[in-house]
């Protein structure tokens, strides 16, 4: 597909017509229409709906324009990139971080600047699904998210799972014992589960152990980010999470009520994840092997 008929695409879009968008490229016209035709013929759908003095999008074209926008930024962001890399000596790691797993790689990272303070560390906090699409498209180097549902393409140094912490607010825990629960113990709860932004993982996963532990389930509300739950629960929306424990300060978090699990729950699966084609990333993995980082992580608490 001819990124110069996409910019004229998106153009059209954001300018409402033709003629208008013709002026803001400074092209003819009918060149301009005949772009847009080839791009439906190429495509083999209708884009626009062709008014006398407006031009709407079509779903399909609403669709194409707002992936031509993320093809067009990617392009635009790998050219300045690529000139900024020409002029300077100053090496960039880019590192994208799950939601999930700040705390838990935040030893690593600071242990990467540590001993490799001439790298520039770029870093990118989202979820898991955003992260993998950053790696997927060449804008991150390496990826510290949940271990892929789908590991085709990547190498991953995969972590043994993190154990998982049920958090909620005092006044639902008033008659709690204070030891591990139980899945079945959680599932009573109103819950406010985990969820990444685009295909399954950590809500899926744990929603099915807790029906199947209880029968049932009352999921009021999903959030991609571990502090944004207990945020809320500090501030007394009365709700149940479970939670990596590696994100769970009781520090911080003063009115949150945090428990153990006591089944073999397992959902937290951190992992280092790069392109199986990219280059090996000695500033991480000679980190990773020496385990000096995880040390610190455990000293942390």
């Amino acid at each position: 597909m001819d990124l110069k008929r996409l910019r004229y695409f998106c153009a059209v879009i954001e300018q409402g017509n033709v003629s208008k968008a013709a002026r803001f490229l400074n092209i003819a016209q009918p060149a301009l229409s005949k772009r847009l035709s080839e791009l439906e013929e190429e495509i083999g759908a209708l884009l626009f709906l062709r008014g006398i003095r407006h031009i709407e999008a079509t779903p399909a074209g609403l669709h194409l324009y707002r992936r031509a926008c993320e093809i067009l930024q990617s392009v635009d962001n790998a050219t300045r990139e690529t000139i900024i890399i020409s002029k300077t000596e100053t090496q960039t790691l880019r590192i994208g971080v799950s939601h999930l797993y700040q705390r838990f790689f935040q030893s690593l990272i600071l242990e990467i600047h540590h001993r490799h303070p001439d790298i520039h560390i770029r870093l990118t906090v989202s979820d898991s699904s955003y992260i993998e699409m950053l790696l997927r498209n060449g804008l991150i180097d390496v990826a510290l998210i949940q271990k892929p549902s789908n590991p085709s393409g990547y190498d991953c140094l995969n972590f043994q799972p993190i154990s998982a912490a049920a958090v909620m607010t005092p006044t639902l825990a008033k008659d709690l014992p204070d030891r591990a629960l139980s899945l079945c113990e959680i599932a009573k709860f109103p819950l406010m589960l985990l969820r990444r932004g685009e295909g399954p993982g950590i809500y899926e996963l744990v929603k099915d152990r807790l029906e199947r532990a209880s029968g049932e389930l009352k999921a009021v509300m999903s959030v991609s980010q571990p502090s944004v739950i207990l945020d809320w629960i500090e501030t007394g929306l009365d709700c149940a999470s479970i939670l990596p424990a590696s994100e769970v300060d009781q520090e911080k978090w003063k009115h949150c009520r945090v428990f153990p699990i006591s089944s073999t729950f397992a959902a937290f699966y951190p992992s280092i994840v790069k392109m199986s084609a990219s280059s090996h990333m000695a500033a991480v993995m000679d980190i990773v092997k020496d385990g000096q980082w995880n040390s610190a992580l455990a000293e942390r608490g």
